[in-house]
């Protein structure tokens, strides 16, 4: 009876709980007990009785004992705390300083000290308070440097000089109160790229009169770089032209004479190592020639929208010590040669080397917009891998004077840098490439000196007139020939791109080759560079097999020399690399060695790389394919300063003005 009652008890707070969503959980809990209660025999009135306390703690609380209307009820609404208002921002230490300036907006935190937009109470003029960091005031060295900046500027009156108004100390707040500059650094318009030719040449004159002035006061900057350089608000204009008064040349807490050196630390490299002289990077003792090289720095990150040296600390440091950077021109080939050629004198290890400040704005006035031309009698042509400029005029003391192509989708651009180039009688330039596509793909390219795409000739494949892998080209006055190191033969084509003939094969010689590699024209012989047979065969213009040179190991022994390189001078001798014995063999046409000149292999050189060579008016140049230093070699041997191109060459050959007279 009293399992019943308990099992009757539970369905109906089941229920009630149920109908009114009282906890679930409360409600099983209440049955197991009134179910197990039961079992044991308990009384039905206690069953009843707890039953009732269950129901009233598990439902009652679910009921709603309000019986008025429902009321649809707006919702809670949020707390809201009122939104601070806008305050100047607070100056560590600043006690007593805001009775002077009130102080607006920080505006810059540079690595010692920070700037605040400020409004001077007495005249309200706004100004740029620059006060030390607290963790460096107890510097005393850094103090008197920090406040012989104020003086130095006070006693500079240039419109492109920040100007001091005030400096002194309140307490322990040191200060400096000067001109307020709305406007952007140097360091941003290059980052963001907003900077023309024209309007980086205008800026940087600004700062190298600026330097005139200090230097003319004694005082070296020490620390010129494009964060101290500031451009006002509305100062370029839209043609490019920069307003005179709108550069200025700030930060001078460096900046000290030959009798201030015992401000800086002894033997420490107190600037930006990016933009450090060899001579400050060293920690030697410096002169306004070190302003000039800095300036140079910042000039060559304008112009090619990176800086000359890139690395860590250390890596730059070394750099600016021992290396010469790439010139600009070859950075990005829209430099004038004339800004390109002033900024890499600018850039000298040499302080001496380098140009006045009078001399960079003798250039910088409008010298550098004169385009000289092809004033030289013959220049070296050049195929070289780099993503722009893959064809190259260098006069032959190693001056950039053209260059055009590269690696691209564009007309005259490509996928891959040129295999060899060659120089026609016309003056123009023959580039073979690697490009697998099918017929439709030319592999053999004619552009005037200008850099005009003219003619795209031999198409891939294996038909008359198509080639597979055209290794080397040669010109001479009237035709162009391709060697194709997959067939082993050559294709003549005349200037206009029409295939004429094609010969040669594989072979052990006299017309067959086993791996050609080097293929160039005189103006009665084809040679080739039988690479396999080591030899050179010598062709007349049609392909008819003449004659060969070799040379032997030694008298006695018939195993012959390998043969790494070939040219051709100007009066038709041959020029020969002798791989084994790392020399340049000058040949005459019936064979016999004329001269000899040692090759070195330079650091950085591929020994067993291949020698393209030429030689005019007395002297040879020579360089290994994928070396980025062209030998040069006087007649009598005498070795001169090697040519630096900043590329790797795979091509040479020479291309004469047709304005000037040829030997």
């Amino acid at each position: 009876m009293s399992v019943l009652l308990g099992i009757l008890l539970v369905g109906l707070t089941s229920a009630l709980a149920l109908r009114l969503q009282a906890s679930w959980l409360q409600t099983s809990l209440l049955a197991l007990l009134l179910i197990a209660l039961a079992a044991l025999g308990v009384q039905p009135w206690v069953l009843a009785s707890m039953a009732l306390l269950g129901f009233t703690t598990a439902v009652l609380p679910r009921l709603n004992l309000d019986r008025s209307p429902k009321v649809n009820r707006p919702p809670k609404a949020k707390r809201v705390r009122p939104e601070k208002s806008r305050s100047a921002p607070v100056v560590q230490g600043g006690t007593g300083l805001e009775s002077t300036y009130e102080i607006l907006d920080k505006v810059g935190i540079g690595g010692m000290a920070t700037v605040y937009k400020a409004r001077s109470r007495a005249d309200g003029r706004m100004v740029a308070l620059k006060i030390p960091q607290e963790k460096y005031v107890g510097d005393t060295r850094f103090v008197r440097r920090f406040h012989r900046e104020a003086e130095v500027l006070a006693h500079l009156s240039h419109p492109n000089i920040v100007k001091v108004f005030d400096h002194g100390n309140v307490g322990d707040t040191h200060f400096i109160a000067m001109e307020y500059l709305d406007g952007e650094g140097l360091d941003r318009l290059i980052e963001n790229r907003k900077l023309s030719i024209r309007s980086t040449v205008q800026i940087i004159a600004r700062v190298a009169e600026a330097l005139q002035h200090i230097h003319a006061q004694g005082i070296i900057h020490r620390d010129i770089k494009p964060g101290n350089i500031m451009v006002l608000r509305g100062a370029i204009q839209p043609n490019g032209d920069v307003d005179p008064r709108g550069v200025r040349l700030m930060d001078f807490g460096i900046a000290a004479g030959k009798v201030l050196t015992r401000l800086t630390i002894t033997g420490a490299r107190i600037g930006t190592p990016v933009y450090m002289s060899p001579e400050q990077a060293k920690g030697q003792r410096i002169d306004h020639k070190s302003d000039i090289y800095s300036l140079g720095v910042v000039f060559y990150e304008a112009v090619c929208n990176q800086p000359p040296f890139q690395g860590g600390y250390e890596a730059v440091i070394h750099q600016q010590i021992f290396q010469m950077p790439t010139p600009p021109k070859q950075v990005n080939p829209e430099v004038p040669q004339a800004l390109s050629d002033i900024i890499q004198r600018m850039l000298e290890k040499d302080p001496a080397k380098r140009p006045g400040l009078d001399q960079v704005l003798e250039v910088l006035s409008g010298k550098w917009e004169q385009n000289p031309g092809l004033v030289a009698s013959f220049y070296l042509g050049l195929a070289v891998e780099a993503k722009r400029g893959t064809l190259r005029l260098m006069s032959s003391d190693g001056v950039l004077a053209r260059m055009w192509s590269g690696v691209g989708s564009g007309r005259g651009m490509f996928p891959s840098p040129p295999l060899a180039v060659a120089v026609d009688g016309n003056g123009d330039f023959w580039i073979s490439l690697y490009e697998f596509g099918g017929g439709a793909v030319r592999l053999v390219h004619c552009f005037s000196p200008e850099g005009e795409l003219k003619l795209s000739i031999a198409p891939y494949g294996m038909k008359f007139g198509e080639v597979l892998y055209p290794i080397s080209v040669a010109a001479s006055q009237e035709a162009v020939y391709v060697l194709d190191a997959e067939t082993s033969t050559i294709t003549k084509f005349d200037l206009s791109g029409t295939p004429v003939r094609r010969f040669g094969e594989a072979g052990r010689g006299k017309g067959s080759f086993d791996t050609p590699r080097m293929l160039i024209a005189g103006r009665h012989y084809l040679y080739v560079l039988d690479y396999g047979n080591r030899q050179v065969q010598r062709l007349s213009l049609e392909g008819e097999y003449l004659s060969r040179y070799a040379f032997r190991r030694s008298k006695e022994s018939a195993e012959l020399r390998l043969l790494g390189g070939l040219g051709i001078t100007t009066d038709e001798h041959l020029l020969v690399y002798d791989a084994d014995g790392q020399k340049v063999r000058k040949v005459s046409l019936d064979g016999q060695i004329v001269a000899s000149y040692p090759l070195p292999v330079l650091e950085g050189e591929d020994a067993s790389s291949l020698v393209e060579m030429r030689m005019h008016q007395g002297i040879i140049y020579a360089v290994r394919r994928g070396a980025n230093r062209i030998h040069r070699i006087q007649e009598n041997g005498t070795p001169l300063q090697p040519l630096e191109v900043y590329a790797a060459v795979r091509g040479l050959d020479l291309w004469f003005n047709p304005e000037e007279p040829r030997d």
